[in-house]
C-alpha cells in the first residue's frame, strides 16, 4: 500500500508523506502515534479525493496560532506556581499577567476558517483531522470550530455572529491550562481524583477572556457555558437550557446557557467521540458518534442544535470503505465499496464497488445511492 495523504504529527512535522509504501514499521509508527486510520492510493480510485473540512493553509496557521498561545500562557503558569498550578483567586487578581496571548491573531484566524468554509462552499461535515494525545489541544480546538461554524450557518448567523461563535470555540478548552499538564490530555485520561479540579476549566476560560478583554462577553460566556446540559446536569453552574433554536435573532436569556455554547457542546462532543479523545477513550465511527449525541439530546445537548446537526454530518466520509447492508438496487447487497463522493443526502452516498459479497475483487463500478430509500452501510474497521 502507498500512502494516500500526508500524514502531520504536528504542526507541520511531516510524519510521513504522501506516496510513501506502508510496511509493517510504518503501520506501527502510525499507531504509535495515535492514528486510528490512513488514506491509500489504489488503482481504480484516483478520484476518490478525501478534502478536509478547512483548506491545508487554514488549518496550519490555526494551529500554529492556537499552539503558540497557549505554550505562552503555559510558560507564564509555570513561571508563577512551581506546581503549574494557580488558584482562582490569583487568576482574577492578575490579569496583567494572565490572560490569552495573541488573541487577536487568533480572531484573524478564525475569519479565515469562516471565509474558507463559506467560499469553498462547505456544506456538509465530512472528512476533518485526526486528533491524537500529543495533538489535541490544538486539533482539537480548530476542528471544533470548523464544525461549530458549519452548524451555526443553518441557523443563519451573521458573519460577526459566526466570529464570535468561532474565537469561543477556538478558546472554550484554555481554562486548562492553569490547572496543570494533567488537564491537557484527553478528557478519559484525567485522574479520577482530579475530576472536581476539571470541572473548574470553564470558570477559568471565563476569567482569561474578560482579563483579556472585558467587551469579549459573548465569547466569555460560550467557553463558561459549553459543559452545561439542557436539563441542568451540566457544569460549572448547572445552568438550564430551553432546547430552541439558536437562531440569530433568538438572543441569550439571563440565567440559561449561551446560544453559542449549545452549538459548541455538540460540535465539541462529536469530535472527541470520533477520535477517542472524550469521556470515551475508542473511537466511534460517525454514525455511532451520531445515535450517541441524538440519544443525548434533549437532555444533555440542544435538542434543535442535535436536529440540525444530524443532516448535515455525513456518516460514510470520503474515503471510507464500507460494505452495502441492505439496498433497494438489485444484486448489490453484500458489495463492497468506498466512498467516492457525497450527495445531497448525507447516509446516502456515491460508492465506488469493488468486491462482491465473497470478497472476490470486481472491476470498480460507480454508483450513485442518493435515492436509494432503503440503503444501509457498514463501515469496514
Amino acid at each position: 500500500m502507498a500512502l494516500g495523504r500526508t500524514i502531520f504529527s504536528g504542526l507541520n512535522a511531516v510524519l510521513l508523506a504522501s506516496g510513501q509504501k506502508l510496511d509493517d514499521r510504518y503501520i506501527t509508527l502510525l499507531h504509535k502515534h495515535g492514528f486510528g486510520y490512513v488514506y491509500v492510493e489504489e488503482e481504480g480510485f484516483e478520484e476518490v479525493n478525501p478534502q478536509d473540512v478547512l483548506s491545508d493553509t487554514s488549518r496550519r496557521v490555526a494551529e500554529a496560532t492556537v499552539r503558540d498561545s497557549f505554550d505562552q500562557l503555559r510558560d507564564a503558569v509555570r513561571l508563577e506556581s512551581e506546581s503549574a498550578i494557580i488558584t482562582r483567586d490569583f487568576l482574577e487578581s492578575h490579569a496583567d499577567i494572565f490572560n490569552v496571548p495573541q488573541v487577536d491573531e487568533m480572531s484573524t484566524a478564525v475569519s479565515t476558517i469562516i471565509r474558507d468554509i463559506v467560499n469553498r462552499s462547505v456544506g456538509l461535515i465530512d472528512v476533518f483531522a485526526q486528533v491524537t494525545e500529543s495533538t489535541y489541544m490544538y486539533r482539537h480546538a480548530v476542528n471544533v470550530v470548523s464544525l461549530s461554524v458549519l452548524l451555526a450557518r443553518q441557523f443563519g448567523y451573521t458573519n460577526r455572529q459566526l466570529r464570535e461563535l468561532a474565537l469561543g470555540a477556538l478558546l472554550h478548552e484554555v481554562g486548562k491550562i492553569c490547572l496543570g499538564d494533567e488537564m491537557l490530555l484527553p478528557e478519559y485520561m484525567v485522574p479520577d481524583d482530579k475530576a472536581d479540579l476539571y470541572r473548574e476549566y470553564p470558570t477559568y476560560g471565563f476569567i482569561l477572556m474578560h482579563n483579556t478583554n472585558p467587551a469579549l462577553k459573548a465569547e466569555r460566556l460560550t467557553i463558561l457555558h459549553h459543559r452545561e446540559w439542557q436539563d441542568g446536569g451540566g457544569w460549572p453552574q448547572g445552568l438550564r437550557g430551553d432546547n430552541q433554536p439558536p437562531t440569530r435573532t433568538n438572543s441569550h436569556d439571563q440565567g440559561l446557557i449561551h446560544r453559542y455554547a449549545e452549538i459548541i457542546s455538540v460540535a465539541s462532543a462529536y469530535d472527541n467521540l470520533v477520535n477517542g479523545t472524550g469521556e470515551l477513550p475508542q473511537r466511534l465511527q460517525p454514525a455511532d458518534a451520531l445515535a450517541l449525541i441524538m440519544a443525548l439530546s434533549r437532555k444533555c445537548f440542544n435538542q434543535a442544535v442535535c436536529q440540525v446537526f444530524s443532516r448535515i454530518v455525513c456518516l460514510y466520509p470520503t474515503g471510507a470503505m464500507v460494505q452495502i447492508q441492505e439496498s433497494s438496487s438489485f444484486g448489490f447487497e453484500g458489495y463492497y465499496g468506498v466512498v467516492k463522493d457525497q450527495s445531497h443526502d448525507p447516509a446516502r452516498p456515491v460508492l465506488i464497488l469493488y468486491a462482491d459479497p465473497r470478497g472476490k475483487r470486481v472491476r470498480p463500478k460507480t454508483l450513485d445511492f442518493s435515492h436509494d430509500p432503503d440503503l444501509r452501510l457498514r463501515i469496514m474497521a
